[in-house]
Order: C-alpha cells, then sequence, then structure tokens
C-alpha cells in the first residue's frame, strides 16, 4: 500500500510539474507574441514588399484575434515607380488572412487561409526593375490556401496602337505556397483570344526568383466554350485536353483538339476537324515552337510545324504538308458549291507566315508553296465533258456531236508554285495534263472572288487539223508546220479564266505577245 501510495504520489508531481512547464511555455509564446504580434500593419507590409520587391500601401488594416488570429487589410496597392498617371502593378480590393492559434503559437509558420477580393494586374509594356527595401531575408510562412477568384489580368500591348488585353479568372486557388517549396494551383481562365474557357490544374515550383524560366511546372488542361467565329473569316466551336511539363522557359505541351463544325464562312460548309500537338512553350517570352502538327478532315491528314514568336508581336511560321490528301476535300473548306468542282489525290507543300500587323487576315497571310493533283476528274458533267473533248482532239481521235457519244472520260494532272500575297495568288509553273495535251503557263488566283486568269501555251500531240477534224482539217492543213514545236503536234496560246468553281477554258489560233 505504501508503495502505491508512493508512486501516485510521483505520478501527481509529475503532472503538476507538466502543467507547470506548459503554463511556462504558453505564457511565454504569449508574451512573446504581445511583444512582437506578426500581424500588424508594418509587418505585414515589410513581408509583402520583400516577396513583391515593390512598394506596397494599405488603406486600411485590422488585425483579427478570435475565432482565427490573422487580419484584415484594404484597398491595397502594390507598384514599382510607375510613370506619372500608370496604374499600380496590383490593386487588391480585401484581403483576409488566418491562421490557427495551434500554429501561431508553436511558431510553426504557416497561414492556413488567404483569401483576396477584387484583384486587378496590370502589366505595362515595360515592367519597373524591382524595388529592394528589405534584402533577400529568408521567407519562412507557408500558406495552405490562397484563393482570388474574379482575379483580371491586363497586359499592355507591345506595339503602338495596339490595344490592351484582357484575362479573366472567375476561379484561382493556389495550395501550399512557400518560397522553396512545390506549390499546386488549379484555375479557371476566360481565354480572350479566342474566345473560350481555359481550365488548368497541376504545381508549380520551387519559384526561383532570379531564373524565373527554370522554375518547375506540370499539370493539365482543358479548352472549352470556344468561338472562332470573332475571326469573321472562321467559325467554329473547338475543344481541347492535354497536359503539361517541364519549366516555365521550356514546357512540352502535348495534347488533342477537336473542332465538330469547322467552317470558312465564306463557303457555308462545315466539317469535323481533329488533331494532335506537340508544342514548346516559353513563358517568360510568350513564343510557341510547334513540332508537330496532325490535323485530319473527311479523309485528309495535313501535317504541320513551325513557330509562334518574335518581337515586336508575334509572328506565326508554319510547315504545311499533305503527301495523301484529297483535293476535293481542301476544296470543300473552300467553295461555295455543294460540291467541289475537281476531285483526286493531292500532294501539297506550303510555307505559311502570318505577320503581327493589324490587318484582315486575308491580307496579311502569306504563302509559298506546291501542289500536284493527280488523276483528278471535273465533278460538273460539263466541265469534264470539254476536257474529254479537248483530249480527244488532242490524240487526233474523231469527236461525236451528241454527249452519249463522246469518249470516255479521261483524268487530269495538275501541278504547279503558288505564292500569296495580299489576297492573291500567283501562280507559276503551272502543269495541266491530260491523255494527249499539256497546258503549261502562269497566272493570278484572287482569294476573294476567286477569279482565276492563267495564261500559257497548250502543247497536243495530234497536228492541229487532226485535233480540229472534219472539213476544218482540210483548211487548216497548210498550218500544221507553223504550230508545229519541241516535238509536239501543235502548239496553241491557251487560257483559263471565270472562277474556280466555274472555269472557261479558251484555245487560240493567234500567238499572244
Amino acid at each position: 500500500m505504501r508503495a502505491l501510495a508512493t508512486h501516485r504520489a510521483t505520478l501527481l508531481h509529475r503532472l503538476r510539474l507538466g502543467g507547470i512547464i506548459l503554463l511556462i511555455l504558453f505564457g511565454g509564446a504569449l508574451l512573446v507574441l504581445a511583444v512582437k504580434w506578426p500581424f500588424t500593419r508594418e509587418e505585414t507590409t515589410r513581408y509583402m514588399e520583400q516577396i513583391s520587391s515593390s512598394e506596397v500601401q494599405m488603406a486600411n488594416f485590422e488585425r483579427l484575434y478570435f475565432p482565427q488570429p490573422g487580419y484584415i487589410a484594404q484597398n491595397v496597392t502594390i507598384s514599382r515607380e510607375p510613370k506619372p498617371g500608370a496604374p499600380p502593378l496590383v490593386r487588391i480590393g480585401k484581403i483576409t488572412c488566418q491562421t490557427t492559434w495551434p500554429a501561431l503559437l508553436t511558431f510553426t509558420h504557416r497561414i492556413s487561409r488567404i483569401d483576396l477580393e477584387n484583384v486587378q494586374v496590370y502589366i505595362p509594356d515595360h515592367v519597373p526593375p524591382p524595388v529592394r527595401k528589405h534584402g533577400e531575408g529568408k521567407i519562412k510562412i507557408t500558406v495552405t490556401e490562397l484563393f482570388a477568384n474574379g482575379t483580371v489580368l491586363e497586359v499592355a500591348p507591345k506595339h503602338k496602337g495596339g490595344k490592351t488585353t484582357r484575362f479573366e479568372f472567375p476561379e484561382l486557388a493556389v495550395g501550399n505556397a512557400a518560397r522553396n517549396k512545390a506549390m499546386s494551383f488549379r484555375t479557371l481562365l476566360r481565354n480572350p483570344n479566342p474566345p473560350g474557357d481555359l481550365r488548368v490544374s497541376g504545381s508549380v515550383g520551387p519559384l526561383r526568383l532570379g531564373k524565373i524560366g527554370d522554375t518547375p511546372i506540370s499539370g493539365t488542361f482543358q479548352f472549352r466554350n470556344a468561338d472562332l467565329s470573332v475571326y469573321k473569316i472562321i467559325a467554329g466551336t473547338p475543344s481541347a485536353d492535354g497536359r503539361f511539363l517541364g519549366t516555365v522557359g521550356r514546357a512540352q505541351i502535348i495534347g488533342r483538339t477537336e473542332i465538330p463544325n469547322f467552317e470558312v464562312t465564306r463557303s457555308g460548309h462545315s466539317l469535323g476537324v481533329t488533331a494532335e500537338f506537340h508544342a514548346v512553350a516559353n513563358g517568360t517570352k510568350g513564343d510557341v515552337s510547334i513540332p508537330s502538327v496532325r490535323a485530319h478532315f473527311l479523309e485528309t491528314t495535313v501535317i504541320a510545324q513551325g513557330s509562334i514568336g518574335g518581337e515586336p508581336g508575334k509572328t506565326v511560321s508554319l510547315d504545311l504538308d499533305s503527301p495523301d490528301g484529297r483535293v476535293q476535300d481542301l476544296l470543300r473548306l473552300f467553295v461555295k458549291t455543294d460540291v467541289p468542282p475537281l476531285a483526286g489525290p493531292l500532294t501539297l507543300h506550303a510555307h505559311v507566315e502570318l505577320p503581327p500587323t493589324h490587318r484582315p487576315f486575308i491580307r496579311r497571310v502569306q504563302l509559298d508553296g506546291n501542289f500536284m493533283i493527280s488523276d483528278a476528274d471535273f465533278t460538273k458533267s460539263t466541265t469534264q465533258e470539254k476536257v474529254d473533248e479537248l483530249s480527244a482532239r488532242a490524240r487526233g481521235n474523231k469527236v461525236k456531236t451528241k454527249s452519249r457519244n463522246l469518249p470516255a472520260q479521261v483524268s487530269e494532272d495538275l501541278r504547279g508554285d503558288v505564292r500569296l500575297r495580299e489576297g492573291t495568288a500567283q501562280v507559276s509553273g503551272a502543269v495541266f495534263a491530260m491523255p494527249g495535251a499539256v497546258a503549261r503557263g502562269s497566272g493570278t488566283y484572287d482569294v476573294v472572288t476567286e477569279a482565276i486568269d492563267l495564261r500559257g501555251e497548250l502543247a497536243m500531240r495530234a497536228t492541229l487539223s487532226k485535233a480540229a477534224g472534219g472539213l476544218k482539217s482540210i483548211l487548216l492543213k497548210p498550218l500544221d508546220p507553223w504550230f508545229k514545236k519541241d516535238g509536239a503536234g501543235a502548239v496553241l496560246p491557251v487560257r483559263i479564266s471565270g472562277t474556280y468553281s466555274h472555269p472557261v477554258f479558251h484555245v487560240s489560233l493567234f500567238r499572244r505577245k
């Protein structure tokens, strides 16, 4: 019994001693907090100036003690010696900062939640240099959750006469924000161009303030509710999904996009387009390199690679290849007729550039390329009949006048080089080949009006008299020697006019100088 009483007394003594120690520690913590309360206007201003390297001002500041310690700051501005009349870099209508009493009393430097309201961020054309007021002291605080829903970001144009770009963030959240740790984030961005909803989630950091481009970043994205009609010449509602990995200065982006109703508005035809893409983005400069894009529509695939970059303004530069496409699929995008005027296998290569000038798209786009259409057929029966008749005459065959007795339909090969500037395509080295005849020439094609003006020479296997046939052959027989050239039976001036949808072929007996 005596041993048990001794044990109880010892236990009670230890409990009393532990309680006294806890009270001393608690009292000491309270004393430290009373002497140096962390949530003061001065301390909060110093902390914000240190992490932003800027001047910070607050119109109102209120300490919070219960139920959770923290503060409320209102009408906060962050600036770096802006030009006279220029807005500050950041305006924040209200900051609510909260931690817990256990975290505060144990000095764990963790803030449980920060809410930012009415945040407006402005990026000028030239960001002023950092303001170093407090040196490079360590920032130990970790923020468990930070919310800045409704943030607005405005970016000033880099060149004179440009428009300010506005980004809206209906949702913006950051988790475990600390200087030397990776932070999680999730956001919903109202993309301005093209308009749509971009949802992104992932992680960023640890931040490397001296070399921000080396900061690691990763995550996923979804693009929804987009509208291409803002570009006037095209329309559609694209969506995209993908992932990104790398650094702020070099992030690999892999994804897939789908446009179920892509349309070149002038044609009035919509069709489904899908594409898989791989891009590399430089977040510090806004430049993007595009190692690979594979776009599919109908039965045609177009492979692209290129870049978006440059200063001032961004130039889009793309190399396009379609090694095994169909011309009718491509024409479906551009012609107004329900049935494309031409059908056949297509091989296409082109280099496209879009300079950063404020002009209509069709006047800005520049294209240099070449194409080949093999075994082509005109889908309009009257046009094909004329080509079939020309082929028969070029071979010296008889041609009946009634359409049911016309020769069998022939296929044609077309190829040429194209240079597009200011909405007009200059065609050179154009070749239009069919059984018995080859036409070579050059000319122009107006992308807006679809007007064609191609001029050249038609070389036929048959002589002029055999091609004419009938009574005309007797009359033209003496002229045969005058039209023979380079082994061809006859070479005649030829011209294609009209429009791309309704071409008109002209063959003349008179050579134009």
